[in-house]
């Protein structure tokens, strides 16, 4: 059996466009030859009579505007840092010393004879300034003997002058022999000489019979801060201990705190029956430690 081949169809768009191309007249419209080169969606719009629809036009996206970068925000510039100012502190001012008193357990002797007042106080005072205690009765007769032989008295007695001298020769600091008018300005001057060299004061008493040391003050300000002030206790040690005088009566024992006003009772004005001292004469006599 033959197959019937059957003819494939020619699509209508490629009759007409193939008609135009070739002069012939479709439908009583004449078409005319396409010149070549010309457009084939303008003869497909006059064979069709309507406008063929136009290939769309790419559209260009626009390249998307770029995002200006922020400006950067400048950093503030850092302030230094204020230097503070420098406060000048106050001095600390020290304490006020009211009381004082040098004396230590041990450091009184009694005087060995009763001619060596003199030296029985430069002792005391020895012990008092020196890192050991000495009551020897021979260191005192050397004492003796130094402080007479330093005096400008007559032979055998020992004067202020020789005290004090004494003193300064076996390194116990600078001492000199003072004069006050009165009771009360020698006391003030003897709590100062304490304060300001931490070292004793002999204390010339019985009319500059007798001699005691003065190592200590109780007053109502610092003798050292520059106001006026009262002593109003001192310490006194009297190498006359335990004897008692015939006329002065009872010594007082090692380390005594007594009031100005018992000081009265035993501390007077210097006069000698052995002769005249000018100068010395009805003043009271100290033998201070000096700076």
């Amino acid at each position: 059996m033959h197959s019937t081949i059957r003819p494939k169809p020619i699509p209508i768009l490629a009759v007409a466009t193939a008609l135009a191309l070739s002069g012939v007249v479709v439908a009583g419209v004449v078409i005319g030859a396409v010149p070549p080169g010309a457009d084939p969606a303008g003869a497909v719009a006059a064979i069709t009579g309507r406008p063929a629809t136009p290939s769309p036009t790419a559209t260009r996206t626009p390249a998307p505007t770029p995002t200006p970068s922020p400006t950067p925000t400048p950093s503030p510039t850092p302030r230094p840092t204020p230097i503070p100012e420098l406060v000048k502190l106050p001095t600390p001012t020290p304490d006020p010393v009211l009381a004082m008193n040098l004396y230590r357990k041990g450091d009184f002797v009694s005087q060995a004879t009763k001619d060596q007042c003199v030296s029985a106080a430069m002792q005391i005072m020895l012990n008092i300034i020196g890192p050991r205690n000495d009551g020897s009765t021979k260191t005192q007769a050397r004492l003796d003997d130094l402080a007479e032989k330093l005096s400008d008295g007559r032979p055998g007695a020992t004067e202020p002058k020789g005290w004090a001298a004494g003193l300064e020769q076996l390194g116990a600091g600078g001492y000199r022999v003072e004069i006050a008018s009165s009771r009360t300005k020698a006391i003030l001057r003897a709590a100062t000489a304490i304060r300001a060299t931490g070292r004793p004061v002999g204390l010339l008493v019985w009319r500059g019979a007798h001699s005691w040391v003065m190592h200590g003050y109780e007053a109502t300000a610092d003798p050292l801060a520059g106001v006026p002030f009262e002593v109003t206790h001192i310490y006194v040690s009297d190498p006359w201990y335990p004897r008692v005088s015939s006329i002065w009566g009872a010594s007082r024992g090692p380390n005594a705190r007594i009031t100005p006003k018992q000081l009265e009772e035993d501390y007077f004005p210097w006069r000698r029956p052995t002769g005249r001292y000018p100068g010395m004469d009805g003043q009271f006599i100290l033998v201070l430690p000096e700076n």
